[in-house]
């Protein structure tokens, strides 16, 4: 996308407040356009598109969201005063011992080596960016740590299995012998080995 012009650039700056947290105006726009451009990377976009894409974005959250980024102090007093109870009762909504708390807090961390606010275009709110931020680390801190637990050893316990009769089991380990042998009579014999 073309870089925006000024015109449009003041009149979004504008509308999203972001003088209160002395943004400059070329970052707000910076990010404006990285945003679009994320929108519209795998399709062709015309002024039209742009400009409704534009209008639909979370603006007051994107300048925020870049005032944190850039190190604005009144940004990120604002951020952690207003957001950071929005991710505790998230997080609790999670896990009601507390545990995905620290998710909360390692979320912060990220945030202000500022890696992770390239990942936020204003498409959302910001609290629902965040939110959904959190809900993943909790996903992938829960499959991690369920990795490493030993499955059931009884088969019946397992979902959906049913019991097998000792007759039953071992007609079905005549049939799974007769299909593996049946597979590997038709390969090449470098294949068999």
């Amino acid at each position: 996308m073309p870089a925006l012009d000024e015109k449009r650039a003041s009149r979004l700056y504008a509308a999203a407040k972001a003088e209160r947290w002395d943004l400059p105006i070329a970052t707000f726009a910076e990010a404006l356009e990285a945003s679009v451009a994320h929108a519209f990377r795998s399709q062709p976009s015309g002024p039209r598109d742009v400009d409704a894409y534009l209008s639909s974005l979370h603006l007051e959250d994107l300048a925020l969201a870049c005032a944190c980024a850039n190190g604005s102090e009144a940004a990120w007093e604002y951020l952690v005063r207003e957001y950071r109870p929005v991710l505790y009762r998230s997080a609790d909504v999670l896990d009601a011992t507390g545990g995905a708390r620290e998710l909360a807090d390692a979320i912060y961390g990220e945030l202000y080596a500022r890696s992770l606010f390239r990942y936020f275009h204003g498409r959302s709110s910001l609290a629902t960016w965040l939110r959904s931020v959190l809900a993943q680390r909790y996903v992938d801190r829960t499959r991690a740590e369920r990795r490493f637990e030993p499955l059931p050893e009884d088969q019946a316990t397992l979902p959906g299995s049913a019991t097998i009769t000792d007759s039953g089991k071992s007609r079905c380990q005549a049939l799974v012998e007769a299909a593996l042998l049946a597979a590997l009579d038709r390969l090449a014999a470098r294949e068999q080995l």
